[in-house]
């Protein structure tokens, strides 16, 4: 029989055995990797999480937060306009006046922010801090026209004896100030101690910063006689170009001449030593005119001249009383007998009728008279009843206790001249309201 194409007997069998053994051996090796397999992915090291944000999956995309927008720059005149405002309800701060400070800021709406605001509630809370006067002392100084040039005017000719008694130097004035501020004064006009109830002068009640007191400052004299040219004193009040006004030394303008320009110098600087803007009081007499201007000898003048000086006298008065000072009548003369009180009825009337008619139409009305010399005379003297009857409700004398009377009609008060004569030779009256006059006394003054 031929091998090739015949099986022997039972070979299938074994065929069949062998294949199942094999497939056997296959799925025992199968399970054998699988499960080892396993336990290697059992026996790897765990992969530290990552935060979500950042690593995010593709199928949970990263949201960024929300980008605020740009503040949009303020416009720079917006801004110029309330650093304006600021700075102007700031200097009315420092002045006390704090109402006008509060009506600049409410009357700029659009301009309001923190800053306004802030100042806003530093004003009221200024204006809660005020409390009334109530001391009995009341305080008024007062000066001639200031010596320029001690050389000329101290020079030991005919006139430097009463300069060096009843003058002032600038550099004795300029020292004076800041005394006066450090001690606690503050300036006030005159009509803030004053009211009238049914013509009866009462104390008016003023409300200071507590531990103020209030001063009054008054110059007399403000004409610039003409036996002072050439004698080292300013020559008569005049207008810049800003209209502010200024005193005329050696043909020059000058804001350290006088009173008047070196107060106000001042208290631009200083804003805190005057109340609301007060200045003080400017006494005139008539008899050379007004604040240097002879407007009451014009026929010594041609008609433009004239014109021209009554026109700059009413400029002048103007300015001043725009900046705080008051004008008063000093008497038209500031004749002897005045000083002797044997002035006449007939001689006051014509004095003051004269004021009236050549000065006050220039320079204002006035309610003040501070009188000449210093005199004072009995309330019921029928003097101080004509004086009254011609509006003048104010009197000042010179006293150096500085008293201060509402006495039925008037109100009265005494005043202290901070010259040569006291400086040097009653020094006490000085420096027991005010300061040592030894710390300011101006070394050209004679021994």
């Amino acid at each position: 029989m031929y091998r090739g194409t015949y099986a022997q007997p039972g070979g299938s069998s074994r065929r069949r055995r062998r294949r199942t053994n094999l497939f056997l051996a296959l799925v025992f090796l199968l399970e054998l990797a699988v499960i080892g397999g396993f336990a290697a992915w059992l026996l790897l090291p765990e992969e530290p999480s990552r935060p979500e944000s950042s690593q995010p999956g593709p199928e949970q995309p990263s949201v960024s937060a929300p980008v605020e927008p740009e503040p949009v720059p303020e416009d720079p005149a917006v801004t110029q306009a309330r650093t304006q405002l600021l700075e102007e309800a700031r200097q009315l701060m420092r002045g006390y006046s704090y109402e006008e400070a509060l009506q600049l800021l409410d009357g700029a709406p659009d301009l309001a922010n923190d800053e306004t605001d802030a100042l806003r509630q530093e004003l009221a809370d200024l204006q809660a801090q005020l409390v009334p006067y109530a001391d009995g002392q009341f305080y008024h100084i007062f000066f001639h026209s200031l010596i320029v040039d001690t050389d000329k005017a101290l020079d030991g000719d005919y006139d430097a004896p009463g300069y060096d008694l009843y003058m002032t130097t600038v550099s004795e004035f300029e020292a004076m100030l800041p005394k006066l501020q450090e001690a606690g004064f503050v300036l006030v006009d005159i009509h803030d101690l004053v009211e009238f109830q049914d013509g009866v002068a009462v104390r008016k009640e003023i409300l200071l910063p507590p531990g103020k007191k209030p001063l009054v400052l008054s110059v007399d004299d403000v004409n610039y006689y003409q036996y002072m040219a050439d004698d080292g004193f300013a020559s008569r009040l005049d207008l810049d170009e800003n209209g502010q006004v200024k005193a005329v030394v050696d043909g020059v303008l000058t804001d350290n001449g006088d009173v008047v320009p070196i107060l106000g110098r001042y208290v631009a600087e200083h804003p805190e030593f005057s109340w609301r803007g007060a200045k003080g009081i400017l006494a005139l007499t008539g008899y050379e005119g007004a604040f240097g201007y002879r407007i009451t000898d014009l026929e010594d003048y041609d008609e433009a001249t004239g014109q021209a000086m009554l026109q700059k006298t009413q400029a002048v008065a103007q300015a001043l009383r725009e900046t705080g000072w008051q004008i008063a009548c000093h008497s038209y003369t500031h004749n002897q007998y005045w000083n002797n009180r044997t002035i006449t009825m007939e001689q006051i009337q014509y004095d003051i009728g004269r004021w009236k008619r050549d000065i006050a139409p220039y320079v204002g009305e006035t309610d003040i008279f501070i009188s000449p010399f210093g005199v004072s005379f009995a309330r019921d003297d029928a003097r101080m009843a004509f004086l009254r009857e011609q509006g003048f409700s104010i009197y000042c004398h010179v006293d150096s206790t500085m008293p201060t009377k509402w006495d039925g009609s008037w109100f009265i008060q005494g005043r202290i001249n901070l010259d040569g004569l006291t400086m040097k030779r009653y020094p006490e009256r000085i420096s027991q309201y005010f300061f040592d006059p030894s710390e300011i006394l101006d070394p050209a003054r004679p021994q």
